[in-house]
This record gives C-alpha cells, structure tokens and sequence, in this order.
C-alpha cells in the first residue's frame, strides 16, 4: 500500500480504504452495504462507531432488519441515495448481490431480477435522515449511480463529511467510462479534497488539513 502508510489510510476487505483518524461514538453511513454490511461491522468492532446501513434491496432487508435489532450501533435505512430525493425506480439482481438504480449496468442487463419504486435521498437528506452535522467517513458503493450524486453535490452539500469511500463503476455501466471517474475524482479535489487511491478504481476522499470539516464544540 504505496503511500497509504503516511497518510494513515487502513484497508477493510474487499476493498474499503479510510484514514485512521475514527473516534468512539463516530457516524458512519454505509451506502450499498448489502445483507452483511460488513464495513459498519468492521468500523463498530474496530472503532466503536454508531453506524447507518443505506440499503434498497428487499432481499437483503431481512438481514439488515435482524442485524439493527440486535446491535444498538447499527441502523437501517431501506433507501436508495441519488442526486435527487423521491421516487426511483431500483432494479434488484437474482443472481447477484448488486442492483442498481441505473437500467444499463450489467446486473441488471444480462440477470434475472425484478423492479420496484423505493425512496430515494440525496446526500443532503441523508445527512438529515441520519440527524448528524458531521460524518466521519460516508461510504458510497451506488452501482453507477455515483457519478450523478458527486457531480451534482455542492460544496455545502459535501460539508458534514470528513471523508468519502467511493467505488466507481465504470466497469459495469456502459455509459461511464475511466475518463468519467477522472472528471468527478477532480471534481472533489476542487471541492477541497485530497484524493488516495490503491487501483484507480477504489477512491479515498479526505478533508486536507487546511479545511477541516467543523466539529461542533464538546
């Protein structure tokens, strides 16, 4: 992990990267966490963070329902974040743990599955929903939808968060290309962010130290 030594950054299998600058009592929303939500297991375990499991998938409501019921850190959400709060239509995968928001991935092009309305958020309601002015770190997993929820975020709507996780598909949507991920990642950098990633693919967003995200006074 060239580089990510200095920077403090830690790795959480399969491919979750974050800066070990986490506190007790720290938020963490994992968007895309899927019926394990193993990153909010991990940063609970390791950290001892209340953590938000961001998840439409109706097949895995059941696990995350069990899994808010027995962990008093753990809550969930059975939403979809997009750029724009409201009514979506989300297409579930039977073959594949992922669906996805957008028609064209992969998923949903070449597996079974079904479709159904779900609500949606965007970062701004999130961080609403969620009742928190400061996020340690959001981790966004959107199946393409990423790149309209990071190119359309405003630099106020970013401002609770200290760090941003995004896995980047332009490998399983047709419409997004390397060059789409390059043009957002540039984005954040503009919007005060410094960037780390292992493979151009998995990205790190981080508050430099010059402009921190604010804490409210203890």
């Amino acid at each position: 992990m060239r580089g990510a030594k200095e920077r403090g950054v830690r790795f959480v299998p399969p491919n979750v990267i974050y800066r070990d600058i986490i506190g007790k009592g720290d938020i963490v929303i994992d968007v895309g966490c899927a019926d394990d939500a193993d990153f909010s297991q991990h940063m609970m375990a390791a950290h001892g963070v209340t953590a938000w499991g961001i998840d439409p998938t109706r097949k895995h409501a059941a696990a995350l329902s069990r899994l808010s019921a027995e962990s008093e850190h753990f809550h969930y959400e059975p939403v979809a974040v997009a750029s724009r709060s409201g009514s979506l239509t989300f297409y579930e995968s039977d073959e594949n743990v992922s669906g996805s928001l957008l028609s064209d991935h992969v998923n949903v092009i070449h597996d079974s599955g079904n479709d159904y309305e779900v609500e949606a958020l965007d970062l701004r309601d999130l961080a609403s929903r969620v009742g928190a002015d400061r996020i340690a770190i959001l981790k966004l997993d959107l199946e393409g939808a990423e790149y309209e929820v990071l190119e359309e975020a405003s630099a106020v709507t970013l401002e609770p968060f200290e760090q941003i996780f995004v896995e980047f598909h332009h490998h399983a949507v047709s419409r997004y290309r390397q060059r789409d991920t390059w043009r957002v990642v540039d984005r954040l950098k503009a919007l005060g962010f410094d960037s780390f990633s292992l493979d151009d693919h998995n990205f790190l967003f981080y508050r430099r130290p010059e402009e921190p995200c604010r804490r409210k006074p203890t």
